[in-house]
C-alpha cells in the first residue's frame, strides 16, 4: 500500500513539475524534447518501486478463492431470502384462506422444505389464534388447502397446542 502511496505522490509532483515547466520552456521548437524528457522521468518514477521489488501485485489465488467465498455467502444469502420469501407468501395466503372461512389467527407462520430437484413441500403450518374454539375448523381449513401432508399446529391464546 506503501508503494501505490509513493507511486500517487511522485505522479501528481512529477504532473506539476510539468506543467510548470511547459509553460517556462523558451520555443516551440524544444517542445518534442521537453515532453520526451519528461514522459521518460515520469515513467522512471513510477517504474522504480517496481524495479526495487517495493510493488507486490496480490497473489491471483488468494484473489480468486476471496471471490469463491464471497459468491458462496452471497448465494447461500440469496437462498435464504427466496425460502423466506415463499414461507411469508404461503402463510399470507393460508391467512387469507382461514379469513375467508372467518376465522381471523394473530399470526400464520410457515415452514417449508425444498428437495434435492428443487421441489416445494409445505413442511409445519402454525397458527396462532386468539378463540381456542376456531382450532378445529382451522386445522381443517389449512389441511385442506395444503394437501393435508404439512403438519398443522394450533396456538390458543391460553397456550393450548393442537397438532395434525
Amino acid at each position: 500500500m506503501e508503494a501505490f502511496r509513493g507511486i500517487a505522490l511522485t505522479a501528481c509532483f512529477l504532473g506539476i513539475v510539468t506543467a510548470i515547466f511547459n509553460s517556462l520552456y523558451p520555443s516551440e521548437k524544444f517542445e518534442g524534447q521537453l515532453k520526451v524528457i519528461f514522459s521518460l522521468i515520469f515513467i522512471l518514477c513510477l517504474a522504480k518501486p517496481a524495479a526495487e521489488g517495493k510493488f507486490k501485485l496480490p497473489d491471483i489465488s488468494d484473489t480468486v478463492a476471496a471471490s469463491s467465498d464471497h459468491y458462496s455467502a452471497l448465494s447461500a444469502n440469496a437462498d435464504d431470502y427466496f425460502i423466506r420469501s415463499v414461507e411469508n407468501n404461503i402463510s399470507a395466503s393460508l391467512e387469507a384462506a382461514l379469513h375467508e372461512a372467518e376465522i381471523y389467527p394473530r399470526e400464520v407462520k410457515t415452514s417449508i422444505n425444498i428437495s434435492e430437484n428443487f421441489g416445494i413441500s409445505i413442511s409445519e403450518v402454525e397458527i396462532i389464534l386468539d378463540d381456542p374454539n376456531a382450532s378445529e375448523a382451522a386445522k381443517k381449513c389449512v389441511s385442506a388447502k395444503t394437501g393435508g401432508d404439512a403438519a398443522v399446529i394450533v396456538v390458543t391464546a391460553a397456550g393450548n397446542e393442537g397438532m395434525q
